[in-house]
């Protein structure tokens, strides 16, 4: 069997500079965390009207010569006041 060949070499003597890229550690990306929606308060409150109420209503701002969304809020703003 062949003996090894001795290595002549020394190693640390011949260091290299090593390319930046590969001494810096990168760091792991953070993931933004999402953030919580907006609530909207100015969006409006849908619900359906039995048809007799309806009827009273708009009788009721006719009478008072009212369109039927101004009687809707001086209705709302006695609400308020009570």
């Amino acid at each position: 069997m062949a003996k090894a060949a001795e290595l002549d070499i020394d190693l640390d003597a011949s260091e290299q500079p090593l390319p930046l890229a590969a001494t810096n550690p990168r760091t792991p990306k953070t993931r933004a965390k999402p953030k919580a929606p907006k609530m909207k308060m100015d969006t409006p409150v849908n619900f359906r009207w039995p048809a007799a109420e309806v009827k009273r209503m708009k009788r009721a701002a006719l009478e008072a010569d009212m369109k039927i969304q101004d009687y809707m809020l001086t209705c709302f703003h006695a609400f308020l006041k009570d």
